[in-house]
């Protein structure tokens, strides 16, 4: 299994890379396609603490995430439009965060498991 940090540092330059370019390629620059670049220099902010397995962090990382995947999703309206580069970005962020959600949450069960906190305790 990937460590939790690595897997929200990919997350954050996705989120980072892919919420810049959306925000380029549209005509009118809207101020809202900058939110995915901003929660991912947030989650990227938080990658140190991460490493060092600080809980609180690590909860609001997860906390942070799922909102990130909720406003590209909601952003996602897929219903009458055909699918250009915007909404393949739109989707990619989205299943990115998705992932990285779950990661985190297979991380806390795995770590309540054992009890002892020791699943990554290599890498400090």
């Amino acid at each position: 299994m990937w460590h939790p940090y690595v897997i929200n540092s990919i997350n954050a330059v996705v989120l980072i890379v892919a919420g810049l370019i959306v925000y380029f390629i549209h005509p009118g620059k809207p101020v809202l396609a900058l939110v995915a670049p901003g929660l991912g220099i947030m989650l990227l902010a938080c990658t140190y603490h991460l490493r060092k397995h600080n809980q609180f962090v690590t909860h609001t990382v997860t906390a942070i995430t799922l909102l990130a995947a909720i406003v590209v999703i909601m952003r996602l309206n897929a219903a009458g439009e055909e699918w250009d580069t915007r909404h393949i970005l739109l989707f990619v962020m989205g299943i990115s965060c998705l992932v990285a959600a779950g990661v985190f949450i297979g991380t806390f069960i795995k770590e309540r498991r054992l009890r002892n906190n020791s699943i990554y305790k290599d890498d400090l």
